[in-house]
């Protein structure tokens, strides 16, 4: 049974996707905390829990000593936290935390996880947004750190011949942080103008599972709307 990491299983892209793939793939699954890990070893009883806070600034090095040293065939960076903020009003500390938790621990993760990665010839998936290319007034922290994570694949991609790197680049989803971000900057959030998280989920299933002899690059997923 093929083996992949993944975080943000605890609510939705991730918790989508760890749906669908915890009947044919060996779960890792990280948890921020205890709390959090035992939901997740009630929801997936047959998975791997490992536990840490992907905005401390070792969180990679912790995080990555907790995975067993078995095959690692795949690993997708789901997690990310909202980061709407008129740059006039934003607090330092909020933007070096969503680049912490979306872009640099990610790509210190999968340093840790290179050789791994390497040995089983495996897929690294970023999710990233359609955001990184628009232009919403108070979604720079946002915006710009998917911009970098979606940047990082492309030139991951290009010095890995070994592992495919790939990005899914959805679009509105209705997700709690969606909704958060909406009310953020007082607007009303309608989920009919947005895909549910399974899509999402289904597209990077896609990914990971095309045939070896093939990469998708980058997928891009947009509501039907």
């Amino acid at each position: 049974m093929t083996t992949l990491f993944l975080t943000g299983a605890g609510r939705g892209v991730g918790a989508a996707l760890a749906d669908r793939l915890s009947e044919t793939w060996s779960l890792i699954l990280l948890a921020r905390n205890e709390d959090s890990a035992r939901l997740l070893r009630e929801r997936y009883p047959s998975s791997s829990i490992v536990i840490g806070d992907l905005s401390e600034r070792n969180a990679a090095a912790t995080i990555a000593s907790q995975i067993p040293e078995s095959s690692l065939d795949a690993f997708v960076s789901c997690a990310g936290i909202e980061g709407a903020s008129p740059l006039e009003t934003m607090a330092d500390d909020f933007l070096r935390d969503v680049y912490t938790v979306n872009v640099l621990t990610p790509i210190l993760l999968t340093k840790a996880l290179l050789p791994r990665l390497r040995e089983a010839r495996g897929t690294v998936v970023y999710v990233g947004s359609t955001a990184a290319t628009a232009d919403f007034p108070g979604w720079l922290p946002y915006s710009t750190s998917k911009a970098a994570l979606e940047k990082a694949a492309s030139v991951l991609r290009a010095e890995e011949r070994t592992i495919r790197v790939s990005t899914v680049t959805p679009g509105r989803i209705d997700t709690d942080m969606q909704r958060d971000m909406a009310a953020k900057a007082d607007r009303r959030f309608d989920p009919s103008t947005a895909m549910s998280p399974d899509s999402v989920a289904w597209a990077i299933q896609m990914v990971l599972e095309a045939p070896s002899d093939s990469v998708i690059d980058r997928l891009t997923i947009t509501p039907n709307r």
